[in-house]
């Protein structure tokens, strides 16, 4: 059984710095490989995904947005603390099973927060961020043979 719910970080670069008024929707404001090959990945094992902002919080694909600068290591902890409750509130009831492809500043706090009885994928936690660029491909190609229950 793969997770039923993805969950992506959201990634510095972006389209729109020049138009900030225009709104994408998040699948793609965001313009990264790290980002393009994280949405790739969940969107192979998840039936449903999303993106945890550090504006915004939880973003489904098709949320529009506009260009803005905000990062996670930019928060206070009390506002790490509050976008991490309200990505978890925000995510829908019924899942068991949440894929997370992010960086320790994301998951580390949302595994923290997450109620038990909701399973935790989190394949590239140990995976340096630039050796991420060759485990990704792996992950979203419809032959890998990695399951949920492999973790």
């Amino acid at each position: 059984m793969d997770p039923t719910f993805g969950l992506i970080a959201c990634s510095k670069t972006k389209r729109g710095k020049s138009e900030q008024d225009r709104k994408f929707k998040a699948n793609r404001l965001y313009d990264s490989w790290l980002f393009n090959r994280r949405m790739n990945a969940v969107k192979e094992h998840c039936e449903e995904w999303a993106v945890m902002s550090a504006k915004h919080g939880l973003l489904m694909p098709d949320d529009k947005v506009s260009w803005y600068d905000k990062e996670i290591s930019e928060l206070s902890t009390d506002e790490k603390e509050q976008l991490v409750s309200d990505v978890v509130d925000s995510l829908p009831n019924d899942i068991d099973g949440l894929m997370i492809l992010m960086g320790r500043e994301y998951a580390d706090p949302l595994k923290e927060k997450l109620p038990d009885d909701i399973e935790v994928w989190d394949p590239l936690e140990g995976v340096e961020l630039f050796n991420q660029r060759e485990e990704l491909p792996d992950l979203a190609t419809p032959s890998d043979q990695v399951t949920f229950e492999d973790f």
